[in-house]
């Protein structure tokens, strides 16, 4: 056994501590330009990422309720919204420094790491 090994989870995540865990990322993303002191660009693009991303989260909490997002969507959108970020991570810091560039860029891998890391399939009650 490795350094890390009594860290390394070795089941996937749910559904639900997923979209736990994707809300906060999307309240950082709403707060964290603003607070990080950011061109008004990357804020207003953090806010835009930050509230598809709690919408996401939130509708996808729970597959089996009613008006609830399927799995297979979610998980196409999760990885959809972290190649957004990459990109949008990418273009602003190109237009607004090195500080938006790694705000988006580290947004964009924790959406990635989450999404790879989930398991998209309903539990059985």
């Amino acid at each position: 056994m490795g350094t890390f090994g009594p860290v390394r989870r070795t089941k996937p995540l749910t559904i639900e501590f997923h979209a736990a865990l994707e809300l906060v990322l999307a309240a950082a993303l709403i707060l964290l330009p603003y607070a990080v002191g950011l061109p008004p660009s990357s804020v207003m693009v953090g806010i835009g990422i930050g509230g598809v991303l709690a919408g996401l989260a939130i509708s996808g909490s729970d597959p089996r309720g009613r008006g609830g997002l399927p799995l297979s969507a979610h998980a196409a959108y999760d990885w959809a919204v972290a190649t957004g970020l990459v990109c949008a991570g990418i273009i602003l810091g190109l237009a607004g420094g090195p500080a938006s560039l790694i705000v988006f860029l580290a947004a964009g891998l924790a959406e990635f790491t989450l999404a790879a890391s989930t398991s998209y399939s309903a539990r059985r009650a």
